[in-house]
């Protein structure tokens, strides 16, 4: 059987010529690559699904426009403890209020997402045993309620000490909710933050026990 002949480098494919006849179509002015867009669901169209197994609980960042979830069953009224030098919140239980009032608060979090499709949990506090709201609390409330219908995003205002709220009236896409439950959403923001007992060594830490 005649053997095939080998490849010589004349009859490979040039590759250079190649590259450079895409360069040059890129480089067309006349090129529409408006027409090369995404879809807004991709993720979906492709094939790839985002597996979700980290929540932040933080306030959304000032340059960050976000949605909040306008479902009720999407937010909670919880007990929290935030370390001041790292902002770590840790959930606590109930039952242990009286013991860490000095170092608890009420919060309500508001599940939220950004541009990026990015779940995040957003602590904001509630009023104290006197019934009383700080402004940059009230502020939040509001602007985590204008974010359940719109794109918005907070940037503090130390003159007048509350946040400034920016609306996207441009932006017409609705936000892409992960495939969570709420409850499932909890459990990854607080899986390693969840304090049951007073021999959590943060708690003993903050008493000065170790």
């Amino acid at each position: 059987m005649a053997q095939k002949p080998a490849k010589t480098e004349a009859s490979l494919p040039d590759l250079t010529a190649v590259a450079l006849a895409a360069s040059t179509a890129a480089s067309d002015s006349s090129l529409d690559l408006t027409t090369l867009r995404l879809p807004q669901n991709f993720g979906t169209v492709s094939g790839v699904r985002k597996v979700v197994n980290t929540v932040p609980v933080r306030k959304p960042g000032n340059q960050t426009f976000v949605r909040v979830h306008p479902g009720a069953e999407w937010t909670l009224a919880a007990l929290i403890l935030q370390l001041k030098e790292d902002g770590e919140c840790y959930f606590v239980m109930p039952t242990l209020a009286a013991d860490l009032a000095q170092e608890v608060r009420a919060k309500q979090l508001y599940t939220y997402v950004g541009r990026d499709g990015n779940v995040a949990l957003w602590p904001v506090n509630l009023p104290g045993d006197d019934g009383r709201l700080d402004q940059w609390s009230q502020s939040a409330h509001s602007a985590a309620d204008m974010a359940k219908n719109s794109w918005v995003r907070l940037v503090a205002n130390r003159h007048v000490g509350a946040y400034d709220v920016y609306e996207a009236p441009n932006v017409s896409d609705e936000p892409v909710w992960p495939d969570l439950t709420f409850r499932e959403v909890l459990n990854l923001a607080f899986k390693d933050r969840l304090i049951t007992s007073l021999d959590h060594p943060i708690v003993k830490r903050l008493r000065g026990e170790i």
